[in-house]
């Protein structure tokens, strides 16, 4: 249980509401004070009337100091009347120093030391102005040692009471935060609980065998200097504040009022005492605050209030036969900060109003995913996969652009390795395509492990560069290529189309390209610059559209003494182009500096007309699907005919890749193709 410092929203319910509670609380405190108990039970009595009073104020603000003073005016006027007017002039003078106080906290309450402002004003001033008021206006009853008795009783009541009494005005308001520190108390640890448990006796100990001699009071702050400091540290505050109010009741015994030295002593003693452990209390506060600051700048769960890993590993452990299922959220964490949480509560409200899994609900950031823990059933199973829509509609009702598509989920059993389960998941929503359905996932299948580990480990020496030769139609002996990649993993050659689309969908795709081009440009810079027309490397719009990416291949193939025109660089294909002006600018920078540039998979994917004329290009190939099997299909001959008479007039060669008969060879040969490119001319070896 936490509050801070805050004025309840004025109606004139709560108004009258709470400015009656107030009235009737110091009443009641002022009523126990006064039953004639006498001595220094009285004085600590008394006391905790002023701890209700700055609780009633810090609590409801005006009405609670309004409600005080009635209280105080009704306490000197029917039950304690005092001739001499002393307690009227106290009631004023305390009601006029709660009143600016609320008035000064209103205006600084968002400032982020108003708390401790407020800590230190109630503590220290609001008992000097009591017992200044009594000490000038009865003099006989109060001389100085009874006015810092006063003083002291009073800052010392405020200290333990005035928590107390707020925390628990603070519990009436919102009984929820009640439960749920109940709550948290039990799921301590009996380790934890013993550990308490024993504190708390050796504390009780020091004070019952060491306070009571007399001779030595300082022994008792000596022993308790250490318990407490491990106390401050491992309890709640309400506890640690307990602790002081027993403390409270056991230093101050009877025998010691009847000197009021020895008692101002203790008083004065156990007043430093009790402001050292708010100090640590406010250490460990700050040090709450900074670490909740700085957990929600990294994106730790504050808005939609779904549990968070841990809470899904301790409950997962327990489950026999059970679902994981995981919903992707990385179209929300692709909008601003604010629009981003205002999505997230309104998906927690609906898995909270309109579904039954909103406790088995865990919101982990490091995936962009929310994690869903069912039963292993048709009926649970029917649930899940009806979220979807569901949610689609409930957030296209508020107007929130946010679009859930599929869900997948994979079923464990007990003993398995949640993490296991959510990296399987994860990986099967960031390979699938968009529009794909949602599907049960194998949480046991270990197919792209292999392909994962050599992305995430990546070296240099897991890739292999190969060589594939061109025909020049026109002079066979001039020598054109292009290098290729393969991989290899722990002995094992992995499928490449698998590489390249994990590593684009997993965003392993720009440290992979830059190690391949540079392992093809350290290949051409080996070679004699005479010895071949041109050597192909293939590149992504995306690598392409990285300026610093193109201004470091330019200036490697510069300091390694290569020719740029040697360089031919392919634009692959790689799903839409995002930025088709940067990209532009790019090739043009590198058309300016020589080198060669070639438009990869002509009829496949971006690679189409419109990027044929806008792009510089020198080269454009045609992607092996036209060419394979074009002497049957006439539709594939009118593309490719259209395409030579494209190229002549844009003045620009032709490459045909995936040439694998010799009837494709001729035709493309009488067509008046430049280059052939296939298994009929030469097959990738490694260089």
């Amino acid at each position: 249980m936490k509050f801070s410092l805050s004025i309840p929203k004025s109606s004139l319910k709560n108004d009258v509401f709470f400015g009656l509670f107030s009235f009737a609380l110091v009443l009641l405190c002022t009523q126990v004070a006064w039953y004639p108990m006498g001595g220094w039970v009285y004085a600590q009595l008394f006391s905790v009337t002023t701890g209700a009073m700055v609780a009633v104020c810090y609590m409801y603000g005006k009405v609670g100091v309004a409600g005080q003073f009635f209280a105080l005016m009704t306490f000197y006027t029917f039950i304690n009347p005092i001739p001499s007017g002393v307690g009227y002039m106290y009631t004023l003078f305390m009601t006029v120093t709660l009143y600016f106080s609320v008035v000064a906290f209103e205006r600084i309450r968002r400032h982020p030391h108003a708390v401790r402002v407020a800590f230190c004003f109630y503590v220290f001033v609001v008992p000097s102005v009591g017992a200044l008021i009594l000490a000038l206006l009865a003099p006989n009853k109060y001389d100085f040692d009874a006015a810092l008795t006063l003083y002291l009783t009073d800052s010392i009541a405020i200290l333990i009471t005035a928590p107390i009494i707020a925390l628990a005005l603070y519990g009436v308001k919102k009984p929820n935060a009640v439960k749920d520190y109940f709550t948290s108390l039990l799921k301590i640890s009996k380790s934890d609980w013993l550990c308490k448990g024993l504190l708390i006796v050796g504390i009780l100990l020091v004070f019952n065998y060491t306070d009571t001699n007399s001779t030595t009071p300082y022994l008792t702050y000596l022993l308790l200097a250490p318990l407490v400091t491990l106390a401050v540290f491992n309890f709640s505050e309400l506890t640690q504040t307990l602790m002081m109010m027993i403390g409270f009741g056991m230093i101050f015994h009877s025998e010691a009022y009847d000197d009021i030295h020895t008692l101002n002593t203790r008083l004065s003693l156990f007043f430093m005492f009790s402001l050292i452990i708010y100090i640590m209390l406010e250490y460990k506060r700050s040090l709450r605050v900074e670490i909740e600051g700085n957990l929600k700048s990294l994106y730790f769960d504050k808005q939609s209030n779904f549990g968070s890993y841990h809470r899904l590993d301790a409950d997962s452990a327990t489950k026999e036969d059970f679902v994981v299922a995981a919903l992707d959220l990385r179209p929300v964490f692709k909008y601003p900060l604010e629009k981003r949480d205002s999505i997230l509560r309104q998906v927690s409200r609906f898995f909270e109003e309109h579904t039954a899994l909103y406790e088995q609900c865990y919101m982990l950031y490091d995936v962009s995913a929310l994690i869903i823990l069912t039963s292993n059933s048709e009926r649970a199973i029917a649930e899940l996969e009806a979220i979807p829509a569901k949610l689609d509609d409930y957030l296209e009702q508020r107007q929130i652009n946010f679009y859930p598509e599929k869900i997948h989920y994979c079923r464990c059993r007990k003993g398995i390795r949640i993490k296991q389960a959510v990296n399987r998941l994860n990986v099967n929503m960031r390979l699938g395509d968009k529009g794909t359905p949602g599907y049960v996932v194998d949480c046991d299948d270990t197919g792209l492990d292999d392909y994962i580990a050599m992305l995430e480990e990546l070296h240099v020496s897991d890739v292999q560069i190969l060589r594939q030769n061109y025909l020049n139609i026109a002079n066979p002996d001039k020598v054109c290529f292009e290098l290729l990649s393969r991989f290899c993993f722990d002995g094992k050659v992995l499928n490449t189309g698998i590489v390249f689309h994990c590593a684009q969908k997993l965003g392993y795709l720009e440290q992979l390209e830059h190690k391949i081009v540079m392992r093809q440009l350290v290949y051409l810079s080996q070679l004699d610059q005479d010895s071949f027309e041109y050597g192909s490397v293939n590149l992504t719009p995306e690598y392409l559209s990285d300026g610093a990416a193109v201004s470091e291949l330019i200036e490697w193939v510069d300091s390694h003494h290569i020719q740029p025109n040697r360089v031919n660089i392919e634009v692959v294909e790689s799903g839409s182009i995002d930025n088709p002006e940067l990209l532009q600018e790019n090739l043009n920078r590198l058309k300016e500096r020589g080198f060669r540039l070639a438009l990869d998979d002509f009829g496949a994917g971006h690679a189409t007309y419109n990027q044929l004329l806008t792009m510089p290009v020198d080269t454009v190939k045609i992607d092996g699907s036209l060419v394979r099997n074009c002497i049957t299909d006439p539709v594939k001959r009118t593309i490719i005919e259209d395409l030579r008479s494209i190229a002549d007039t844009l003045k620009i060669t032709i490459v045909a890749e995936c040439v694998e008969t010799e009837e494709e060879a001729d035709y493309l040969k009488r067509l008046g193709i430049d280059y052939l490119q296939g298994y009929l001319v030469h097959k990738p070896m490694p260089v």
